[in-house]
């Protein structure tokens, strides 16, 4: 599926976007946290509808763009070296590296504490690091499900299977079967945002598009769950 490279002037400024098209019935345009705008249409959608619909949402393109500004510049490629920082529950902590026989992963304060025979090998820590929060996440995320399905809403709903692991675009997925899959990285999010993706998937065990059938049970669920949306959309691990 290969993308497009378009653009379209707004006032004395332009915006460039890539054009996806997809089996998608209608358009829908994204801006993205690096402040990249990108627009899904339809195959067969005619190119200067598309730029129509772009400059119809100019503003709005533009007003995301300037929020996303404010979190750059973005962070770096991870090295797992002492005094970085890493992020837990939306909160910054920073690595503090002790070499130890035995390997284990500590949050005391401010701080990761991480142990291993060699605290100089990058990998063995990452590989650490992502132990430990794969255990705070099945806890995590297991708890927050039972949470949600104990809500008048959802009750007597239960997912068929529940799989924690990384997601490079989403944060959450339910298959029709009732499979849901939660993005490993999503607990590094604030907890709030943690509990409007799970929330948003349960949803999906009784609705599984998004129509407004499904935002109703949504609301009903989660009354703030825009806020909780805007706030995980803008969240950059």
């Amino acid at each position: 599926m290969s993308l497009e490279l378009h653009s379209v002037p707004y006032g004395s400024q332009t915006i460039h976007f890539n054009l996806r098209r997809t089996s998608r019935k209608t358009m829908a345009i994204h801006v993205h946290p690096d402040m990249g705008v990108e627009v899904v249409a339809p195959e067969a959608a005619d190119i200067d509808k598309v730029y129509q619909q772009v400059r119809k949402r100019a503003k709005w393109v533009k007003t995301q763009q300037i929020f996303f500004e404010q979190f750059h510049p973005l962070p770096h490629k991870k090295s797992f070296v002492s005094g970085e920082t890493h992020l837990y529950l939306g909160r910054q902590y920073r690595l503090k590296l002790r070499k130890n026989k035995e390997t284990s992963v500590k949050l005391i304060g401010k701080f990761f504490h991480v142990s291993s025979e060699d605290p100089n090998n990058r990998d063995k820590v990452k590989e650490a690091l992502d132990a430990w929060y794969m255990r705070q996440a099945e806890k995590m995320f297991l708890s927050k499900t039972d949470e949600q399905l104990s809500h008048p809403p959802l009750l007597k709903l239960m997912p068929n299977k529940i799989t924690i692991q990384r997601m490079v675009k989403r944060w959450g997925s339910c298959t029709k079967t009732g499979n849901i899959r939660l993005n490993l990285n999503l607990i590094k999010a604030p907890l709030y945002c943690i509990e409007y993706v799970i929330a948003h998937e349960l949803c999906h065990l009784r609705v599984h598009d998004h129509s407004p059938s499904f935002y109703r049970l949504l609301s009903r669920l989660m009354p703030d769950w825009e806020k909780r949306k805007a706030r995980l959309d803008a969240f950059i691990l």
